[in-house]
């Protein structure tokens, strides 16, 4: 069994903060990882769409590619709409009556929780207030700018190198790097490398 579970009234529960910690790393599990220099999802969702998986438009999502929209602005849109929609969720497992057109006073007191043998309840605490702090990507929910999503395409020793001489504040060495790596003008890029240096 594992070592964070009880067994309680015959089914295996956890207490608060777990309970909290699983239904959070469960939300986070379904958003997409936008740190992949190619996105995995669209051929697994192309994959889904054609075995008749329902939920999925695969047409759409094929008229898309096939009119040259770029995969990483096409992953940074959808990973934004599922941030949102997991801290709606977060947020409605917190306050399932907030958005029926209750009256604050007049709204039945209803929250997640579990009770253990002793008749004690447990509640996981706030979701949505907590969402945040686990996103996989460092960011808090917050989508990536162009030169984080430019920076995680570029080769690991390059991203490296960069690293360091934004540890070091050495922004003209840095630019000049990302000039040759990405491209530009070098004023752009030394905006860029300040930007990057507040992101990583």
């Amino acid at each position: 069994m594992l070592p964070f579970f009880e067994r309680l009234n015959g089914c295996f529960c956890t207490d608060g903060p777990l309970l909290q910690q699983l239904l959070l790393r469960g939300l986070w599990a379904d958003v997409v990882d936008d740190s992949l220099p190619k996105p995995q999802w669209i051929a697994r969702w192309c994959e889904l769409g054609a075995s008749g998986f329902p939920f999925i438009n695969s047409p759409a999502l094929q008229r898309l590619l096939d009119a040259g929209v770029d995969v990483h602005d096409l992953t940074d849109v959808v990973r934004s709409a599922q941030v949102l929609t997991i801290y709606n969720i977060a947020q409605l497992i917190d306050e399932p009556c907030r958005d029926l057109g209750y009256d604050v006073e007049a709204a039945p007191d209803v929250q997640l929780g579990y009770v253990d043998e002793a008749g004690a309840p447990h509640l996981p605490g706030s979701l949505h207030d907590a969402l945040e702090e686990l996103d996989p990507a460092g960011r808090h929910g917050q989508p990536r700018s162009l030169e984080l999503r430019q920076f995680g395409g570029l080769p690991g020793d390059l991203q490296m190198q960069l690293k360091d001489l934004l540890e070091k504040k050495a922004w003209s060495q840095a630019a000049v790097l990302w000039k040759r790596a990405v491209g530009g003008e070098l004023a752009h890029c030394l905006a860029a490398m300040q930007q990057l240096a507040r992101q990583l």
